[in-house]
């Protein structure tokens, strides 16, 4: 078994934020000529200009995630262009460009905290939804870097890199206290603390959240046995956040702890339907150490040690073996524990921006497990030995002349189970205007199987996956971004992704999981974004994302994974700076399922009203998400009796938060 009511609506709810200081102009206010001198780190792992990185980026601030009211990480992603997020009401899952599969928990995307990868050791997952740990409220700005970057990142960085940026105590400096009711019976608390004494930094911040649920309807379990089909009461979840930065002349320590309770209401892998004993649990934790100092003639050294835990544990409820008995409970766990370190090198000439490093991890324990609980009856004792994960990195930024520039980075990572992997990425960079940035891109990268690929077998049944190959992909893109006049900025790109031996799911003829490479895929696409900001605060951006992708021999269409893509975001200034409104919306294209039918296409609606009161210590918003109604679905992943999965309906959420 793998890791895997009707709405209550409310007529009016609020949302309420208390601000114990008066913030600075944010990024989300910014002018285009402001914009276009926007800094990003994560695509060089250096500061630099937006339109100087050799990658296509996008950057959501804090401001954007107030306005348009985003909850939650995945809800940040489905704003960027070229992203789509499916759920199946256990998990969120990222697909870029045209490539969604849940079975990798999106181990595809490399995700960070200010800079600490935390995709565990079992899964490799990038966790998107509730599981993510941390409040969304305590971003203070997402880095995405779209395409491969394992010259500069390694394994799971291979669609896409999300370096999700903290707040810091100058974005702080007190408390703020917040608390948001919703629908479906959620409830949801923050209390964070940023200040400095005598020198050091600190920002504490702890978070609860609590829901119900709404009551969802499957078709596919419409008999009164399986109450008539209606999940009720089983799709509740709850999840506790802690953060701890502190900073100190260079050194910063930084901790996170996460747990998250979630009722599987499905009936995934054969378990009873609409049975709240069905639940997993999730818990994650790091602690990272870093220091960075100059050291002279232009250099910087940059270092960090983390420490991680991942903790799954599963249950899940099966038919009894006769009439009377008690439900069979079946126990799915893992246990990840890994630590690592690096170092980093820069130096800044007057032509050149250079950056050595090394990397290594160490996996302490990748256990995994799954037995029946009474009768104990074990199916999977999967205790890999300690290995170890060694990598070097180099490039250099070199300026040709002052409109051209290039870019070239190479990695290599060594793996104990298949050795030696070496991935490149070069960019050529030419601005003939001062409005204008022509981006040529070309880079390799991997993604190494997971431990749950490799080592979830059964006893005495079949032998780990240790055939498995990583996957690779090349890619080649061009972008051009474009300056219109004093209030546009067009971005348009067209790539090329050509995908070798892809990691795929299934189930054998007994039932069990299984993973095999396949021969290669590819996917080509165009992507384009205007972007519109004028004076008194009125901004807004829309984009366009068409794919096309397919087996290189069956030439079939991949699954879960939409040709077309359009999103809307509006920020509409109605009362002086201190009321706005947000309009968030997306357009998803038909999606094939498992099944080879289709989910259909979807479009839904948000709207947020922010108001900052009492000098923005006091900022008042009410949220409406799918402000239509609209009944949509998402396509099942393996395992699934449904075909699709139904989403949300129409629901609000509200709160009040005090600062000092």
């Amino acid at each position: 078994m793998a890791k895997t009511a009707r709405a209550l609506i409310w007529p009016m709810l609020l949302t309420a934020s208390l601000v114990a200081q008066e913030r600075t102009k944010d990024l989300g206010e910014a002018s285009l000529e402001e914009l276009a001198n926007i800094t990003v780190y994560t695509a060089s792992r250096r500061t630099q200009k937006i339109t100087e990185a050799p990658s296509s980026v996008t950057v959501i601030t804090r401001d954007e995630i107030q306005k348009y009211g985003y909850r939650t990480l995945a809800d940040i992603l489905r704003s960027v262009r070229g992203f789509d997020i499916t759920y199946d009401r256990a998990f969120s899952y990222g697909g870029v460009r045209g490539i969604n599969q849940p079975a990798t928990y999106n181990s595809r995307v490399l995700l960070l905290i200010d800079g600490h990868r935390v995709n565990n050791n079992i899964y490799e997952q990038a966790m998107l939804g509730t599981e993510f740990p941390l409040d969304v409220d305590l971003i203070e700005r997402v880095e995405v870097v779209r395409g491969p970057s394992s010259s500069l990142y390694g394994t799971s960085a291979f669609f896409a890199v999300i370096n999700v940026i903290t707040r810091k105590t100058d974005q702080l400096k007190g408390w703020e206290l917040a608390f948001e009711p919703a629908s479906f019976g959620t409830y949801q608390g923050r209390a964070t603390y940023g200040g400095n004494y005598r020198g050091i930094d600190m920002v504490l911040s702890g978070s609860f959240y609590n829901s119900e649920g709404q009551s969802l309807f499957y078709p596919e379990f419409n008999s009164p046995a399986t109450n008539n089909g209606v999940a009720h009461n089983s799709d509740n979840g709850s999840y506790q956040h802690f953060l701890a930065t502190i900073g100190f002349h260079g050194f910063t320590l930084q901790g996170v702890c996460s747990d998250r309770n979630k009722v599987a209401p499905t009936g995934s892998f054969g378990t009873l339907f609409n049975d709240p004993q069905s639940h997993s649990f999730d818990s994650e934790r790091y602690v990272d150490f870093s220091y960075q100092h100059s050291i002279g003639r232009g250099w910087n050294v940059a270092a960090r040690t983390s420490v991680g835990r991942h903790v799954y544990d599963g249950i899940y409820a099966y038919s009894p073996a006769a009439p009377g008995d008690a439900n069979l409970l079946n126990y799915d766990f893992a246990r990840g524990t890994w630590w690592g370190g690096e170092v980093k090198l820069q130096q800044s000439l007057e032509r050149n921006d250079l950056t050595f490093g090394t990397e290594f991890q160490d996996n302490l324990q990748q256990d995994q497990g799954n037995y029946n609980i009474n009768p104990f009856l074990a199916y999977i004792a999967s205790q890999p030995p300690s290995s170890r994960i060694g990598a070097l990195y180099a490039q250099d930024e070199f300026a040709l002349t002052h409109k051209l520039s290039l870019s070239a980075g190479v990695r290599y990572d060594h793996y104990y189970s298949f050795g030696g992997t070496a991935n490149p990425r070069l960019g050529l960079i030419y601005h003939p205007i001062s409005q204008t940035a022509l981006k040529l891109l070309y880079g390799s990268a991997f993604r190494a199987p997971s431990a749950y690929e490799t080592y979830y077998y059964g006893l005495g049944l079949f032998q780990a996956n240790l055939h498995l190959q990583p996957e690779t992909i090349k890619s080649y893109e061009v972008v051009v971004e474009q300056g219109l006049g004093d209030r546009f900025h067009l971005t348009a790109n067209v790539f090329r992704n050509q995908l070798s031996h892809l990691i795929v799911q299934g189930l054998n003829s007994s039932g069990l999981l299984v993973f095999e490479n396949t021969g290669g895929d590819h996917v080509d696409g165009f992507e384009t974004e205007i972007d519109g900001r004028f004076p008194g605060g009125l901004q807004g951006k829309a984009s366009y994302s068409y794919t096309r992708n397919g087996d290189i021999l069956t030439r079939k269409s991949l699954t879960n994974s939409p040709e077309h893509l359009a999103k809307l975001n509006l920020i509409v200034p109605l009362l002086q700076q201190k009321l706005f409104a947000g309009l968030d919306a997306q357009f998803n294209g038909p999606a094939t399922t498992l099944t080879g039918a289709s989910t259909g296409s979807f479009q839904v609606f948000n709207l947020t009203l922010l108001g900052h009161t009492m000098g923005r210590h006091l900022d008042i918003s009410t949220s409406v998400y799918n402000l239509l109604d609209k009944k949509y679905f998402d396509p099942a992943p393996v395992g699934f009796t449904q075909n699709q999965i139904q989403q949300d309906g129409r629901s609000f959420r509200a709160g009040i938060i005090a600062g000092f």
